[in-house]
């Protein structure tokens, strides 16, 4: 099952859960290692197999599985899959080292609008937004720390650095809706985290590029 998961191979899919619609909460064995305890679930999302995580939930797969509750090793819901599956797939830019042309879309529309439908649809078949991972990290935080991946970077000891990748639009719609549809489900802009200070995400994050997300 998990094999046919990760290779995409929606047809064997379908076929198995039609013969045998249980084995969608199926878990994975202890190895390989980095799947261990995992649902079908989460092991699609993590490949981007969006296609068959939807065949997954309509066979009763669990929206909020997580593997286990302990910091070691790390642990995350589904949703926090699905999430860095959308940012992850948004349109920002990667370098081409061309100077006549040093920059290029890392995915395409197409890629970055079936990330996040599968996000969405997740979130519409009962995901919880306010289920944390194994170290306290809610939705909200999971989107911003992986949107600080594909942004543009603040120094915060050298303010007046400025990154020479700019900030296109493209990835501003495509991040904007997902914080946008988290907050929709019900994520907290106003939750404050004890590691942080008791700041709220936006106040923690400041002048870096990803508060304008963060903010109502």
């Amino acid at each position: 099952m998990f094999t046919e998961i990760i290779d995409g191979d929606v047809e064997a899919v379908r076929r198995r859960l039609e013969g045998k619609p249980a084995e969608a909460t199926a878990l994975a064995a202890k190895t390989p290692k980095k799947y261990a305890g995992q649902s079908t679930l989460q092991v699609a999302y993590r490949h981007g197999q969006f296609e068959i995580a939807a065949l997954l939930l309509e066979a009763g797969a669990d929206p909020n599985f997580i593997e286990h509750s302990e910091r070691e090793p790390w642990a995350m819901p589904v949703l926090h899959h699905a999430i860095m599956a959308a940012v992850q797939r948004s349109r920002w830019l990667a370098p081409t080292w061309r100077e006549e042309d040093p920059w290029r879309f890392r995915n395409t529309a197409e890629r970055a609008d079936d990330a996040f439908a599968a996000l969405e649809h997740l979130l519409d078949s009962g995901a919880d937004v306010g289920v944390t991972d194994s170290y306290g990290n809610t939705s909200l935080a999971r989107a911003t720390l992986d949107a600080r991946q594909i942004l543009p970077s603040y120094h915060h000891n050298d303010p007046d650095w400025v990154d020479p990748k700019p900030l296109n639009p493209e990835l501003v719609e495509d991040l904007r809706r997902i914080f946008d549809t988290l907050v929709s489900h019900g994520a907290d802009l106003d939750h404050v985290d004890p590691r942080s200070g008791d700041k709220t995400l936006a106040d923690f994050y400041g002048p870096e590029p990803v508060t304008q997300f963060l903010r109502a």
